[in-house]
């Protein structure tokens, strides 16, 4: 995404991404939200391109068997806005521009979608 993009407007624009009220996220859930693999998150947290967390729970230092890594929701939004192509922004003038050429049905079906949607029956 271009950088006049900031991370409250990329949060808002990939909100629907995201299970609501969920922060943290293990690889596997990770990769789901951004369509990859749990070992593509792996290897991007490793190489610096996704930002996380590794935790071991109560074990003693030295003495840790296995760690845990965990993945911020903020964490997937900046990997989002810095693969992305377009800005949220540009994703709107898009869409706006199929919109104005679509058909008078075309346009009433997307009204009731619309209208559904803010009131809540979707």
């Amino acid at each position: 995404m271009k950088n006049n993009c900031d991370i409250s407007e990329a949060s808002e624009h990939f909100s629907s991404l995201f299970p609501k009220g969920q922060e943290w996220f293990s690889p596997k859930e990770a990769g789901y939200i951004i369509g990859r693999s749990d070992q593509f998150v792996r290897n991007s947290f490793y190489s610096g391109k996704i930002f996380g967390h590794l935790s071991n729970g109560l074990a003693k230092r030295g003495e840790e068997k296995k760690t845990y890594m965990r993945v911020h929701r903020d964490a997937i939004v900046l990997f989002l806005m810095e693969s992305a192509n377009y800005t949220p922004e540009s994703f709107m003038q898009e869409l706006e521009s199929v919109i104005l050429n679509r058909s008078d049905y075309q346009l009433f079906r997307l009204e009731k979608v619309i209208r559904d949607r803010l009131s809540g029956r979707r």
